[in-house]
């Protein structure tokens, strides 16, 4: 058991190992993917953009970036779910052209782009627009400054690259664009066909380049890693339910022994309960009856017995304790072993004084919630009658058969259910039986077997199978009439233990005949 207890809780601890490790490494995936993907895939949109409008520019033949707002428009509207605005910036931080929208756009003082421009490593800013969060990227480029909009001698020069390629400096993301102002601005590289380069004019012979602030929205650009982001999201709900059912697999898991222990003791309990019961055969040469006892759980609370007297009569006993499960099981025990205590000689007739020595005991030792009904009743195979009690029990049927048809006695005489009223008086009463009648007693857990329409199998349903059933021998007579309750239930489940005890009465006379009878044939 320690063997078992200690891989146990090994398997619980590489469970609850690997569900960090499997959340650690898909959250590590997941900020990587957010945080480092998405902006270099801004990054590549924002050149592709300047391409584009540089493209549009040149086709335009427009020489000047302050007369680049309608272009600028015209590209924002085309890509509108992506991108928000952009702006064309002069390196001392005033705007010089600019798509309409630009609600959200950081403010520059003198300076910061040059800063901004110099560090190439900054981390990409984010500022919230009215569509959501924007991405604001700063890329150098150079529009104007010389016939051919800025043409050189190897084509279009937007910062030193060649004709048609992308810039020769890479995007730079802006962060924090609303800081501080920087008490020196920095100078930014002069392209050869700068004002006072080759092919440039303008006094002393330097022209800054301009910026292109480009506004991409995350939710844009996010939208092509959402495949790749989905499977992440799941990944980390997997971690964290391997995590969940390690931790609440091992906050149960003594719960669990525990209940297995007491499903074991009820399992032992239910067999030594079972022992408890009977044989069919056990009186078959003098009497022949069948029992079947069905609890709705592991044990139940019903009792039957049937034995032999001191005097030669056979003692038939079927109760019902209050209750389910083991407590009803306990005192069932107590008052099986109460019943066979009292059988002695002159049982019968000390019938109504052990009855009431039964209800002493369970109204002395018992709570006031736990009673028992019973049946009790002694049969005098000689005479071939029945003296019975019936302790606040469900009537039993007494069945004969005649030639004007069948009779039906209710065995109803006695007094109270036993364990509640300290000091009840119970009477005896009598029924004579005559050879082929059939005793059925039952509990209620086939009286009031309830099916999906909470219809109850009821006394005429008892009545109906033994009717159909008449002629076979009481084993078969107790499990037709137990199918047929099954057959009634459909697909509900037993409420209540379900106890039938099926006997014919035959008196020993008509025994002892057919006996010589068979031996005078033979």
């Amino acid at each position: 058991m320690k063997t078992k207890l200690l891989w146990f809780r090994i398997s619980i601890g590489f469970g609850v190992l690997l569900g960090l490790l499997l959340l650690a490494q898909t959250v590590a995936t997941y900020h990587y993917v957010s945080r480092n993907l998405v902006r270099q895939e801004a990054g590549r949109d924002a050149v592709r953009h300047i391409q584009a409008i540089t493209r549009s520019a040149r086709q335009a033949g427009n020489e000047e970036s302050a007369k680049l707002g309608p272009i600028l428009n015209e590209i924002v509207k085309e890509d509108a779910d992506q991108l928000a605005w952009i702006r064309i910036v002069g390196n001392d931080g005033k705007v010089i052209a600019s798509s309409d929208d630009a609600q959200g756009a950081p403010a520059y003082k003198a300076g910061d782009i040059g800063k901004l421009m110099a560090n190439r490593e900054r981390i990409p800013a984010e500022v919230s627009g009215k569509a959501g969060i924007v991405i604001v990227i700063l890329t150098p480029m150079r529009f104007g400054g010389g016939p051919g909009f800025g043409r050189g001698p190897e084509g279009p020069d937007f910062g030193g690259g060649r004709g048609g390629e992308l810039p020769a400096l890479p995007p730079i993301i802006s962060a924090n664009p609303t800081g501080p102002s920087f008490s020196a601005p920095q100078q930014l590289p002069v392209a050869p066909n700068a004002p006072g380069g080759r092919n440039g004019r303008g006094r002393g012979g330097r022209r800054p380049l301009e910026v292109a602030e480009i506004g991409i929205l995350l939710d844009g650009v996010s939208t092509t890693f959402g495949p790749l982001q989905t499977n992440l999201i799941l990944g980390c709900a997997a971690a964290l339910a391997l995590l969940g059912a390690m931790l609440l697999i091992g906050l149960r898991f003594r719960g669990y022994m525990r209940s297995k222990h007491i499903e074991e003791e009820l399992s032992v309990a239910r067999r030594v309960q079972h022992d408890l019961f009977p044989n069919d055969d056990s009186i078959s040469s003098r009497l022949g009856f069948a029992a079947r006892c069905v609890p709705a759980y592991q044990v139940g609370g019903d009792l039957y017995d049937v034995f032999e007297t001191d005097d030669g009569e056979v003692a038939l006993i079927l109760g019902d304790v209050s209750g389910k499960g083991l407590p009803a099981a306990l005192l069932m025990g107590v008052v099986q072993g109460a019943v066979r205590a009292s059988v002695g000689t002159g049982a019968a007739a000390n019938h109504e004084q052990a009855a009431e020595r039964l209800n002493h005991l369970l109204c002395m030792k018992t709570a006031r919630e736990r009673f028992v009904s019973l049946f009790w009743c002694y049969y005098d195979r000689e005479r071939g009658g029945i003296r019975y009690i019936n302790a606040g029990h469900l009537p039993p049927l007494l069945v004969r058969r005649t030639a004007e048809g069948t009779k039906i006695f209710r065995l109803d005489e006695g007094g109270p259910v036993l364990g509640l009223l300290p000091g009840v008086r119970y009477r005896q009463a009598s029924i004579d039986a005559e050879p082929g009648d059939l005793l059925v007693v039952f509990s209620d857990g086939i009286l009031e077997a309830a099916n999906e329409k909470d219809e109850e199998f009821g006394e005429e349903g008892i009545a109906a199978s033994i009717e159909r059933h008449w002629n076979g021998n009481p084993t078969e007579i107790c499990s037709s009439m137990l199918e047929d309750v099954r057959a009634f239930l459909g697909t509900c489940t037993p409420q209540d233990d379900q106890t039938l005890l099926v006997v014919k009465l035959d008196p020993v006379a008509s025994i002892a005949d057919a006996a010589r009878t068979s031996s005078a044939l033979s």
